[in-house]
This record gives C-alpha cells, structure tokens and sequence, in this order.
C-alpha cells in the first residue's frame, strides 16, 4: 500500500464520518492522527500533512477516484454519497474495510472474514504501481476457451472487482476495442515495459447500465418477478443500481431495471432459479429458457 494511496483513502474517510462539518485545517490535524498508528513503518511515515499535499490528494481523488471533495462558503468539506458511480461503490466498500483494520493492519477479533479468498493478488502490486506510473505490462494469459496462454502487451489504468476476482482494465494497442478486462488470476510471469501516455477514454460509462464485467449488449428496461422470500432479499440487496418495485401483492414482488442483459445478469438469475419470473424482455426470457433446458438435460438421470 503506497503513502498516497492511505493519505487519500483516510482524506475521504476523514471527510465522510464527519460530512459537511471540517475545515481544511480540522481535517489535516485528523489525517496526521490517523498517520500516526504507522510511523514505525519507513515508508509510510508522515511527520505532516500540508495544505498543498491536501490540494494535490483532492485533485486526485477527483481524477482517479470521480469523487468531487466539496467545500461549502464556510470553509467545510463533504463529499456527495448519493454515488451511482460503480467505481466510487467499489472504493467506498474497500475503504470502510480498510477503515476496520487496526494498526497492525488486522482484522478486530469480533470480524470473521469470509472464507472464500480473492484471487489474482499475486501481481496486484505490480500492476498498481504500473497504473500509477503509467508503464505498460507485459504478461502471459491463460485463455479458458483455448486452454492455451497468449502474450500480451497492455496500458493498464483501472483495477476492478466482482465476486473475489480482480481484473485490470486496459488497452491494447492498435485494438479498434477501447478497453478489455484481464482476470488476475488468469495472468503469468509479468512484466513492466515502456512508459505510455494515457488517453481519455470512458471506463465508467460501460459499467453504468451493466452488471458485473462484460460491457456487451445494449442496456434495456427488465422486469422481473419473485416470490415474497427473494423478494424482501432483493429489496434490501438490489442487482442493480436502476433496480425499482413496481408491484407487490400477496404472493409475488415485481422489479423492474434498466440493464444490459450481459452474462453476469444470467448468472444473477440463476442464483434464485426457483422463484424467478423474467416478464420482459422475451429475448432474455427465450435465452434463459434455453439454459435451463440445458441443466435439465445434463442431468437427467
């Protein structure tokens, strides 16, 4: 973990708890408090936390992170949490993790992690410090399709999460595909090539109107029905940001979102196979009756 990478995550944390309430100065004075569980640790050490490192940590936050640190005529800062922004979803989930860790940075002993451990950490590092240094990275990939690894030369710039996998969002040259994602663990023997000039490109977009990792297809109004029991589940954990109920009666509750209709929503549907009902699109209703029959037949006895 580099000493920006804290000094930021503790600058939004440090501006959340107390939102709308800190001066400039209140919050340096709490983010060199925080500073202070690691001075035993070289390299994150900070004996002061300036306005001008203030300034800079703010434009990155705003840069790299989306987050906008908003100072009203008063002097004090807060930051909008109304976020639709998948990564700004992704970040605060990370930095309300890391805010529990100790200073040793381990868990309390009232949290019990979840067994099921993220994969593709081996070369997170490296390519981190590729991202914020803007160095191309070089690496074999193992195609699952293929079963064979392929070279690849990419522009990395955005570390992405879903379902304990990492991926790393980047460019290839002379691709007419603005972006592709590459699972971590799918990558072998890496390495830091040339230095690149990042380009404007819109990674947030895509993931707006689509859940999980693939970006294919066009966004489309879905509705989906469920009993009671899934129901009440999805209502305090929606798929989907656009997620709204449209309709609740004795037996059924009804959603509707405005979605792309990608492989990961399928796999979303599978997990409540039971209760389920896809009311629109038919298109969607058609492709997920043909899964279905599928397992069926798999597993006929």
């Amino acid at each position: 973990m580099s000493k920006k990478f804290l000094r930021m995550l503790f600058l939004v944390r440090t501006i959340l708890k107390e939102n709308g309430k800190l001066t400039v100065e209140q919050i340096l004075e709490k983010v060199e408090k925080q500073f202070s569980a690691y001075n035993d640790i070289q390299k994150l050490r900070m004996d002061e936390y300036s306005v001008s490192t203030f300034n800079k940590d703010k434009k990155a936050i705003r840069d790299e992170w989306k987050i906008d640190l908003e100072c009203d005529s008063k002097g004090r800062y807060a930051i909008n949490i109304n976020f639709e922004s998948a990564f700004q979803n992704d970040l605060m989930n990370s930095a309300i993790f890391l805010s529990s860790l100790n200073a040793d940075m381990l868990l309390p002993r009232f949290v019990l992690p979840e067994t099921r451990k993220n994969t593709g950490l081996e070369y997170f590092h490296t390519i981190s410090e590729a991202i914020e240094n803007h160095f191309e990275i070089t690496f074999s990939y193992f195609d699952y399709i293929s079963e064979l690894e392929k070279q690849k030369t990419v522009q990395p710039y955005f570390l992405k999460q879903k379902d304990f996998k990492w991926y790393v969002l980047a460019t290839e040259e002379d691709s007419e595909i603005p972006f592709k994602s590459y699972a971590l663990e799918r990558i072998r023997e890496i390495e830091i090539g040339k230095k690149f000039k990042p380009k404007k490109i819109e990674f947030e977009e895509p993931y707006k109107n689509a859940i999980g990792m693939f970006t294919n297809e066009t966004a489309e109004r879905i509705v989906l029905q469920y009993d009671h029991r899934d129901g009440h589940y999805l209502k305090a954990n929606p798929i989907h940001h656009s997620q709204k109920m449209i309709l609740e009666d004795d037996k059924t509750i009804t959603f509707e979102i405005f979605a792309k209709p990608n492989e990961d929503l399928q796999m979303e549907l599978m997990k409540r196979s039971w209760s389920v009902k896809i009311i629109e699109p038919t298109s969607l209703r058609e492709k997920m009756l043909e899964i279905w029959k599928e397992v069926l037949e798999r597993n006929k006895v």
